[in-house]
Parts: C-alpha cells; structure tokens; sequence
C-alpha cells in the first residue's frame, strides 16, 4: 500500500512539473507572437470584442469597484505593500532571500516592462490623463503576477495550517486576475496588453522562484561556524 500511495505521489508530482514547463513555454509562446503582432502593427481581433462587452457593463459601481485593485497595482501602491511585506518577512522569518529577490526582482520587471513600451511604441486606448504613457504590455499585469504572485507564494510556504493553503491560493490569484481587468475596464489598455503582460510577467514569476528557491537551499545547507 506504501509503495503504491508513492508512486502516485510520484506520478503526481511528475504531471505538476510537466504542466508547470508546458505553461510556461505557453507563456512565453504568447507573449512572442503578441509582441510581433504589435511591433507589425497588426491588430488583435478579441481586443474589439472584449471592449465592446466591457463598455457595456460600463456601471459606475463596477468602475469604483475596480479603481481599488487598479490603485494596488499602481507604482505607489506597490511601493507601499513592498515596504510592508519586507518588514513582516524580517520580523517574523528573517528570510533575506526573499527580501531581495522582492526588491531586485520589481525593480528588474519595471525596467523590463519600461523598456518593452519604448519598443513597441503601442498608444493606450484611452485618451486624456494617463495617456501619455504608452500600452503594451500592462505593466499592472505584468509587475502584478510577479510581485503579487511572489508574495502569494511566500505565504504559502511560510502558512503552517493546509486548511488555509486552498482558499488563500484561490483568493491571491483572483486578485492577481482583477488587476490586470481592472486595466481594461478602465481602459487604460486593451486586452492583448494584459494578457501579454500576464505572459511575460508570469515568466518573470517564474524565473525569480527559481533563483529564490536556489539562494534559500544554497544558505540553508551551509555549513554554520
């Protein structure tokens, strides 16, 4: 009974590593073709069509609603839950690998996301205040997963009751979701510029948990004197 309870493990475990590589190579795949498809100029027909539904629900609650998540994931909103998490994470688990990879890492991602609007050049969709800057990808989808999904992660690892483990991932990642179609509902960006930057950014995510899991293993398995 053991060794079967194992290998199902096993063979569990193996699925999440393989679905795990198939998304990101997904990702990675998406966030490509958006890229050229807009350094083409060419157009994406499902952004029409979401923005179309989108405009429709135009309902001033709705729009209130997501001005919050917009706000969490604005540069000053960031800068605030940032600071906030770090002095948690040093108080109670002193874990300064995570501390730096959450400050290096967003600081990395928003140049990277910088850099990638300079490129592509893509106007917002939207007119007025905020125009100014340029749309693709969504930096709120893109610094969001990354930073957001960090800390889900981080919660995760640190939270002693399984119980919680199922809820807390589910209401983390709808959150993570909401930023990004905050962006679009308030047409700060076309539904490409999100998605891609859920792409590019969850390969950011991924990258960064990585190198975080490298540098706690490579610290916790040194020898102390």
């Amino acid at each position: 009974m053991e060794g079967q309870i194992g290998n199902e493990k096993r063979k569990y475990s193996g699925f999440r590593r393989w679905s795990r590589l198939a998304l990101f190579i997904s990702c990675g795949g998406f966030f490509l073709w958006s890229f050229f498809q807009v350094v083409g100029e060419q157009t994406f027909i499902f952004d029409d069509t979401i923005r179309k539904i989108v405009n429709g629900l135009g309902i001033e609650s709705i729009i209130s609603f997501f001005h919050i998540f917009t706000m969490l994931g604005d540069k000053e909103g960031v800068i605030i839950i940032l600071l906030i998490s770090l002095a948690l994470i040093w108080w109670r688990k002193r874990d300064y690998a995570a501390m730096g990879i959450l400050v290096v890492g967003v600081i990395i991602v928003n140049e990277l996301n910088k850099w990638l609007k300079d490129y592509t050049g893509r106007e917002r969709p939207m007119t007025g205040p905020g125009a100014e800057s340029l749309s693709f990808p969504s930096g709120h989808a893109m610094i969001g997963i990354f930073f957001y999904g960090l800390l889900l992660y981080l919660l995760l690892k640190y939270m002693k009751e399984d119980k919680y483990r199922i809820p807390t991932a589910i209401i983390g990642a709808l959150f993570i979701f909401l930023l990004g179609v905050s962006r679009i509902f308030l047409n700060y960006h076309y539904p490409s510029d999100v998605l891609a930057g859920y792409a590019i950014g969850y390969i950011c995510l991924v990258i960064g948990l990585l190198l975080y899991e490298w540098i706690y293993t490579f610290f916790a398995n040194r020898p102390s004197r």
